[in-house]
């Protein structure tokens, strides 16, 4: 009978779950793309532009004015 050194763990078995793979709709998490929506990202930009806009332009609205 063998041993194994001090400090390794012990062997388990891998338990394989083949009842959710069955499933027609069953999405494996570890597989899954990461389907980030565009809008999302782009919206605050937008609105930080839209909004450093406005200041450039009432800032020189009162230069152009003095």
């Amino acid at each position: 009978m063998e041993t194994e050194p001090a400090g390794t763990p012990e062997r388990q078995e891998i338990v394989v779950d083949t009842i959710h793979d069955l499933h027609v709709d069953h999405r494996d998490p570890q597989h899954q793309i990461v389907e980030q929506n565009l809008w999302v990202a782009l919206l605050p930009l937008a609105l930080i532009a839209f909004v450093a806009l406005g200041f450039v332009a009432s800032v020189w609205t009162i230069l152009v004015a003095k």
